[in-house]
């Protein structure tokens, strides 16, 4: 069943097979359970559309179509052109390259090639 609710209230609400579990109240009273990896990405005061995936249990989804676009990279050939990447993709991409230096740190055969591709692997762990 899918509904639309102006989003009152989210709270954290325990972790569920490597998923934090949110509680989600809506302006209507509806009060649902979603599953997210890391934050919920919507914020209160937000309209969305999201789909009851279990009645009983109160469990909800939101279709990926409701999901905030990334910005994309400028397309242009001029010199002046900058690829647009967020503030919040940057930390993000710098604390994955800390968390990979300090996990190869111990290895004796840690170089630079395998500290990059474990922060690769960590980067699109988060953003996925």
């Amino acid at each position: 069943m899918t509904k639309t609710g102006k989003i009152k209230s989210v709270d954290p609400n325990g972790l569920w097979n490597g998923l934090t579990k949110y509680k989600v109240t809506f302006a209507d009273g509806n009060q649902y359970t979603f599953f997210a990896k890391g934050n919920f990405k919507f914020d209160v005061g937000d309209t969305i559309t999201y789909e009851v995936t279990n009645e009983e249990y109160k469990n909800a989804k939101i279709p990926q179509d409701q999901y905030k676009k990334e910005a994309k990279p400028i397309q242009d050939n001029s010199q002046a052109a900058v690829n647009f990447v967020s503030k919040d993709h940057l930390i993000v991409r710098q604390t994955c390259i800390k968390a990979a230096a300090e996990f190869n740190a111990g290895r004796s055969t840690a170089d630079a090639n395998s500290v990059v591709e474990d922060a690769q692997l960590f980067f699109n762990f988060i953003t996925q």
